[in-house]
Order: structure tokens, then C-alpha cells, then sequence
């Protein structure tokens, strides 16, 4: 029976490992612009729309990140008093931890929860409680500009169509990035 068992967790491990090994491969497109001059003349303006959709998508970023400012505050305030309850509940927790220790002779009492009663030693099985992680305000404002500021304004789907009614062609790829073969 742990025969089987060391077998089948071999074999396990052997095609999770092959699993890590396989090559992986990404969707790209290439770009083929038009030869003729009234094509690349067109392509000229699909550039220049290009452009103008980014600069306004850069302009409504910057204006998003500028409205964050009070949220964020708000936020990191409220993240302060909750970690500050929290701190308290971690020393609280602490001082009862190191409490029951020395009241076992350095051993957690064995009725607490976590105590692994089938030990040949009747070793605890109960550690420390971790303490609370104090909150950063850029991991704050990371959070928020994620979830209010980036988005996609659609510049490469407007592009694509301008690129491709100027008599480009837009061609679908498949190019292996990780794990290559030889």
C-alpha cells in the first residue's frame, strides 16, 4: 500500500513537473501597411488618431489620479483605525499566549485550541499569533488607481480599424515565449 502511494505521488510530481516544462505560446498580430502612397498617406492619419487618443487617454488618467487624493486620505485613515484595533487584539492575544505558557512550564495549555493530544510527547501544536501588517498608503492608492483610473480607452481597436480600411492587413500569430523548443 506505500508502495502505490510513494508511486502514484512520483507520477504526481513527475507530470506537474512536465506540466512546468511545456512551452508556452502567446497570440500576437503582425502589421503589414499598405505598398501604395494613398495607403500610407491614410496610415499617416490613423497614426495621428492613434495619437490623439492616447494624449486624451493620459489627460483623463491624470485627472482620475488628481480626484483619488481625498478617497485616499478617507481610506488610509480608516485602514489606520482598523490595523490600530487589530494591533490591540494582537497584544491582548499575545499577552494570553505568553500567559499560558509560563503557566506550563513553557508549554501552551493542552485544552487551547491547536494541541495535538496524539503526540508521543504531548507536544503543543500552537505558535504565536502573527501580528497585524500596518496598511501602506501607496499600496492604498495602488488599490484605488486600479480599480477607479485603469482602464482601457480603445485606441488599439480604433487604430486596427483605420490600419486595416487603409488597405493594411492585420495577421494573427502564434509566437512561443517561455520553454521554446530548440
Amino acid at each position: 500500500m506505500l508502495s502505490a502511494l510513494r508511486t502514484l505521488t512520483l507520477v504526481i510530481l513527475t507530470l506537474e513537473l512536465a506540466a512546468c516544462a511545456s512551452p508556452r505560446y502567446q497570440s500576437v498580430y503582425r502589421y503589414e501597411a499598405p505598398t501604395d502612397t494613398a495607403g500610407r498617406t491614410c496610415l499617416e492619419g490613423c497614426a495621428r488618431k492613434m495619437a490623439e487618443c492616447r494624449e486624451q487617454c493620459t489627460t483623463a488618467n491624470q485627472a482620475c489620479l488628481k480626484n483619488l487624493e481625498p478617497l485616499l486620505d478617507e481610506r488610509h485613515n480608516e485602514a489606520l483605525k482598523r490595523y490600530e484595533m487589530e494591533l490591540d487584539r494582537y497584544r491582548q492575544e499575545l499577552v494570553h499566549y505568553d500567559l499560558s505558557l509560563s503557566l506550563n512550564w513553557g508549554h501552551p495549555s493542552p485544552w487551547r485550541r491547536g494541541f495535538w493530544p496524539y503526540s508521543p510527547w504531548a507536544m503543543p501544536y500552537y505558535f504565536p499569533p502573527a501580528p497585524p501588517v500596518k496598511p501602506s498608503r501607496s499600496a492604498e492608492f495602488n488599490r484605488l488607481r486600479h480599480e477607479r483610473c485603469d482602464m482601457d480607452c480603445g485606441c488599439q481597436p480604433i487604430y486596427d480599424a483605420c490600419f486595416l480600411a487603409c488597405g493594411g492587413r492585420k495577421i494573427p500569430e502564434v509566437q512561443c515565449i517561455s520553454n521554446c523548443p530548440p
